[in-house]
């Protein structure tokens, strides 16, 4: 919640915060926090590049391609407050 509350400080006013993990427990953690610190999901997946519509556009980290290159899939939420 801490770390969400951070964002309040420099994103717009309806902005929207885009995080991507190969961690699944950091990731289901993550969602968890997001009613509580008092933000919404406008789209999860617990596997981006099997996800159309996510996996639109999406621009590949170094670790990201790492993991996706082990079978590892990749969680990925867009939230907004």
């Amino acid at each position: 919640r801490e770390f969400l509350a951070r964002y309040d400080q420099f994103l717009i006013k309806d902005g929207r915060l885009e995080f991507k993990t190969d961690n699944r427990d950091l990731f289901d953690f993550a969602l968890e926090e997001l009613e509580p610190a008092g933000w919404k999901a406008e789209a999860v997946t617990r596997d981006l590049h099997h996800d159309e519509k996510l996996c639109a556009g999406n621009i590949m980290t170094e670790y990201e391609e790492k993991f996706s290159a082990q079978g590892n899939p990749i969680y990925k939420y867009i939230i907004y407050r």
